[in-house]
């Protein structure tokens, strides 16, 4: 995150992210999945604008071009960014005032993370704003109650996330890795794509190898990637491509061009690439741009 404050008010800048693999070890007693996934962060960014005032916390959505107004929620109530100032309101005993403007560049149903990024935007901008001085461990736990993946945006760099996702490890990982995302015109809904899985409370996936903890143990010894791209998998996509043919269109694209590997993000429908030179993910992001309508962009990872 980056933040500008002033006495007017507060700016942050939240990156989205990309899980470089991502495995379901099963489904856990009280309907969760157990994963392994390693969470990288990237350089697409939402930003967040805090204005003080006395009324009531009020949240604005505006939308841009790569996530228009009409893919974002109608109500501001149900959006995680209200619900997370709620939550900081009501945890440190004050009212959730001042004005919040949240502008969208992260698509949405993509599996890049963004209302999660958001979510814990929200809890550290208002933390400064409100001058409340939490420390980043207790914000971590209000996270937690938030959604699996808040807590990774409230920490710096790349995270092996083991438990439901939410539990966080450092893993090393260079920023400025050159990438291409694609979003296809239609996203995919979280729950949707867990449960066509097929799994029952406590039902161990049958297909679980430990892909994704041999990753991290190549990149903590500082392995070159020709060593671990063999690795980067996502269990998920399969039950991804029964739900929505355009994740098999995008592979194919893929497929056919001269990347270093890719693979579905999350549980889509977002897709990533990555790229050897900053140069070549332009002329990607260029090439398959607007393509059936799909929004393609060039990026790299970030700290």
């Amino acid at each position: 995150m980056f933040f500008e404050c002033s006495n007017n008010g507060c700016v942050v800048h939240t990156s989205a992210k990309i899980n470089l693999g991502l495995e379901v070890l099963g489904r856990l007693s009280d309907g969760y999945h157990q994963v392994e996934t390693l969470l990288i962060p990237v350089r697409l960014c939402d930003t967040l604008v805090y204005s003080p005032t006395a009324n009531p916390l009020q949240l604005k959505l505006i939308g841009t071009p790569s996530c228009p107004a009409s893919s974002l929620a109608c109500d501001p109530e149900q959006n995680l960014v209200t619900k997370a100032a709620e939550l900081l309101a009501d945890e440190t005993g004050r009212t959730a005032t001042g004005m919040l403007q949240l502008h969208k560049r992260i698509p949405t149903q993509a599996g890049l993370g963004g209302g999660s990024s958001d979510a814990a935007a929200t809890l550290a901008l208002l933390n400064r704003a409100w001058k409340l001085n939490l420390p980043t461990s207790r914000l971590v736990e209000l996270a937690k109650q938030l959604g699996t993946d808040v807590p990774f945006f409230l920490t710096p760099g790349a995270a092996f996330g083991t438990g439901r996702g939410e539990q966080l490890e450092p893993v090393p990982f260079p920023a400025g890795v050159p990438l291409v995302l694609v979003k296809p015109p239609v996203g995919l809904s979280t729950p949707e794509v867990f449960a066509a899985l097929g799994l029952a409370p406590g039902e161990s996936a049958s297909q679980a190898s430990g892909y994704c903890k041999r990753l991290v143990d190549h990149l903590r010894r500082h392995a070159p990637i020709t060593q671990w791209r063999n690795l980067v998998r996502n269990s998920l996509q399969p039950a991804a491509i029964r739900l929505s043919d355009w994740i098999d269109k995008i592979a194919d694209a893929f497929h056919r061009l001269p990347v270093v590997l890719h693979q579905m993000t999350g549980s889509g429908s977002g897709y990533y690439a990555v790229c050897r030179s900053w140069r070549e993910a332009r002329c990607i992001a260029s090439r398959l741009r607007g393509q059936h309508g799909q929004f393609a962009l060039a990026t790299r990872t970030c700290l």
